[in-house]
């Protein structure tokens, strides 16, 4: 009898160490998949993809009526001094993450309404080093996440 109660116990406890874990990684979801969506936008300025470029973002409306070579083209020339491998690496480790509201309160809504997206559907990096700020924001929409603005996450590189 007592055997039985020892075993539920431990039973109970493994389960709730099982819950607290899946909630943890489920809250950590939206920041990985934002990493991992700004490690394809920088794979692809690298190798020049342009097809695999213009899925990482939410383009800007300027660029809708261009030919995807055009777009490319812009969008290489725009980024391709603002993200690194090791900017990536840096951000991912001491880059605050959250709503695009929380980490840019001044910037939010004028940022969402330019790329025509609302300030809810947005998850954000920021981190500072040497007086330079880098900003990332993530526009979410269901399963897909697509880059909406990129500025200095190469300069954060150590």
């Amino acid at each position: 009898m007592k055997v039985r109660g020892i075993t539920i116990g431990v039973f109970l406890l493994l389960l709730a160490g099982v819950v607290v874990f899946w909630i943890t990684w489920r809250r950590g979801e939206p920041r990985r998949t934002s990493i991992h969506t700004l490690e394809r936008l920088q794979t692809s300025l690298s190798e020049a993809n342009p097809n695999a470029l213009l899925d990482t973002l939410l383009l800007p409306a300027a660029l809708a009526q261009r030919t995807v070579p055009e777009q490319a083209e812009f969008i290489n020339k725009t980024l391709r001094d603002e993200v690194s491998r090791e900017g990536v690496v840096a951000l991912k480790k001491a880059g605050q993450f959250g709503p695009l509201q929380e980490m840019f309160p001044v910037e939010a809504t004028r940022w969402a309404k330019q790329a025509g997206v609302r300030v809810e559907d947005c998850v954000a990096f920021k981190m500072e080093r040497n007086g330079i700020r880098a900003e990332v924001v993530v526009h979410r929409s269901g399963t897909a996440y697509r880059i909406v603005r990129c500025n200095n996450v190469k300069q954060m590189a150590s």
